[in-house]
């Protein structure tokens, strides 16, 4: 990432796909809420529904999770919905995540894979 957007507030995207935990079957409709893990309070991101193919985005900006002079990066996790089962599920941390930086240059991209869920 170059200098000068460390410095300024970047756009971050969270994308993934959201499969069963059993077959591994896409799960469309499901409620994926994104948050930043921190020792006292953590931070909700935003939220998005997967469509048919499971795949769901969600963007926000690096002031959404840097609240103190501590946090570089985001320590991501999910809590996702499953409208099959009713059941919510906490995904793993993905402990300072870091992506790929997009085309117009100010966009940071972590793409999670598959997200299994119950």
């Amino acid at each position: 990432m170059k200098e000068s957007t460390k410095m300024a507030d970047y756009k971050e995207v969270v994308k993934g796909r959201i499969v069963s935990r059993e077959g591994s079957a896409p799960v469309a409709g499901a409620e994926v809420k994104v948050y930043d893990k921190d020792v006292l309070l953590d931070d909700y991101l935003g939220v998005a529904v997967t469509g048919d193919d499971g795949l769901f985005q969600v963007e926000f900006t690096s002031a959404d999770f840097k609240k103190g002079s501590f946090e570089d990066r985001p320590d991501i996790y999910l809590k996702v919905k499953n409208p099959a089962t009713g059941k919510t599920t906490k995904s793993q941390v993905w402990d300072e995540l870091s992506g790929e930086i997009g085309d117009d240059d100010d966009t940071e991209i972590m793409d999670l894979g598959d997200v299994p869920v119950d």
